[in-house]
């Protein structure tokens, strides 16, 4: 979840990209549920208890390029933990610990809401692991066409080390589609950047393991940077 060096305006300044996706990507993983880079989601699943998942995603724009893992443990449907690790071309890597809890069952009501708690640390170039940042977020997901789509809208705070605390939000749209798959738009703010992403996720075994592919632009500062996501990810082991 590379990019040809033709496709963005900053293609000519190979050296600005690989700054400013530095600065975006790697320093800090941010919480999310995939396909999303950002949006975490409020629909419980009945049969998640006491099951592990595993999320992978590989992210390149120019010659930029982050891998990303990320285990998650569902106690029950509506209660989880999910550690997150990136490590970048540059050699930065980050960590994210997740805690996120849901208050009731989508399936039941047709609309769930919850809390999501999460703890980034990072290092540079060998050095030590810093504390780079916390985030409280209260995610809403609305099912739509008779549970055909889904709405999910996040909104919270997150604190940056040395920085001031910002209001932060993301919304979310997915909708099935023919053969196993789903098409996904995601809109967010968050690190006074903003994230424009879409693509599809396919069901090679359905609910088990997935494989979804994705474009992204992100803004700030007056740039912009586009790149591209591939993810692999397996449920219920």
């Amino acid at each position: 979840m590379g990019q040809e060096a033709g496709l963005t305006p900053m293609s000519h300044r190979p050296w600005l990209l690989a700054v400013l996706c530095a600065a975006l990507w790697p320093a800090a993983a941010q919480a999310n549920d995939r396909p999303f880079l950002l949006t975490s989601s409020a629909a419980a699943e009945e049969d998640d208890d006491q099951v592990w998942s595993v999320e992978t995603w590989w992210q390149g724009a120019g010659s930029q390029h982050v891998f990303n893992v990320a285990p998650e443990y569902a106690f029950n449907p509506t209660t989880s933990v999910q550690l997150e690790l990136s490590r970048s071309s540059d050699n930065a890597n980050a960590l994210e610990l997740e805690f996120k809890h849901l208050f009731n069952h989508i399936g039941r009501e047709g609309w769930g809401w919850g809390v999501d708690v999460s703890l980034g640390m990072a290092s540079a170039d060998g050095s030590g692991w810093k504390r780079q940042g916390l985030s409280v977020k209260l995610p809403y997901t609305l099912q739509l066409r008779d549970g055909e789509a889904l709405l999910h809208v996040n909104a919270g705070l997150q604190k940056q080390r040395d920085e001031r605390r910002e209001w932060v939000a993301s919304a979310a749209f997915e909708h099935k589609l023919a053969w196993r798959s789903s098409a996904f738009v995601e809109l967010g703010r968050e690190d006074r950047q903003t994230l424009w992403h879409a693509g599809v996720r396919h069901w090679i075994r359905r609910d088990k393991l997935a494989l979804d592919f994705s474009v992204q632009q992100l803004r700030g500062s007056g740039e912009k940077a586009s790149g591209v996501i591939i993810g692999l990810a397996w449920y219920d082991l």
